[in-house]
């Protein structure tokens, strides 16, 4: 059996980071400038572990295949999502004043909650566990799990790692922080808008948007 190892297929540049700036300015939110560095650290890092050269490459989907957007590169997902946390953060602090929810890990933690999607979606992975999934798995890891390794990797806080293994489904087999479930709703809403306002391809939302239905998008003039 051929033994596969993860890890960087090129070296992080000054160039990758400043893509990563470019196509995620939402990161220049964080106050924390040690903090920053390393959201930009974990995304270049992760990149680089994969094909993809930017965030912009990466194909609109919240899993391979399922939901997928009808146009548009994963920045639009990651970008919303970072917004959308901040709107439902600031709806309760501005209601109750006694609400405490950290900005700078609000903001990381979206910003990185989605860090393992390189791995995940990368052709040369996914070829290799198609032809052998007895081998490592198919995947062998989901990008919430890499994800959590990437955070960890470059040295970002637990609480920034916990948010990207737990937004998603691993999420169900943990206690969350209060971080988290602001991200983690925000993810799962994002999708499920964007299926209802008819941004994704039909067929795609899969059963957990099985009440959806999706209204036409409005006729170009």
């Amino acid at each position: 059996m051929t033994l596969n190892y993860c890890g960087l297929r090129r070296a992080v540049t000054s160039h990758t980071r400043e893509a990563v700036l470019a196509d995620f300015p939402e990161i220049r939110l964080i106050e924390d400038a040690a903090l920053r560095a390393l959201t930009v650290e974990a995304w270049s890092y992760a990149l680089c572990c994969s094909d993809f050269e930017r965030i912009t490459d990466m194909p609109a989907e919240g899993n391979p295949g399922s939901p997928v957007l009808k146009r548009g590169t994963q920045a639009d997902h990651l970008r919303g999502v970072v917004r959308l946390a901040l709107r439902l953060a600031d709806e309760f602090r501005s209601a109750w004043d006694d609400v405490v929810i950290d900005q700078d890990v609000l903001i990381a933690a979206a910003v990185c909650h989605d860090v393992g999607k390189p791995y995940e979606f990368d052709v040369k992975n996914r070829a290799r566990w198609a032809s052998d999934p007895s081998a490592s798995g198919q995947p062998a890891f989901r990008h919430s799990v890499f994800g959590m390794h990437v955070c960890l990797t470059v040295g970002l806080p637990e609480e920034v790692a916990h948010v990207a293994v737990g937004h998603s489904m691993e999420g169900q087999f943990m206690g969350l922080s209060t971080e988290c479930v602001l991200v983690r709703q925000a993810d799962h809403c994002w999708w499920q808008i964007a299926g209802a306002v008819g941004l994704t391809v039909p067929g795609t939302l899969g059963p957990n948007h099985g009440l959806t239905r999706p209204r036409a998008l409005r006729s170009a003039p």
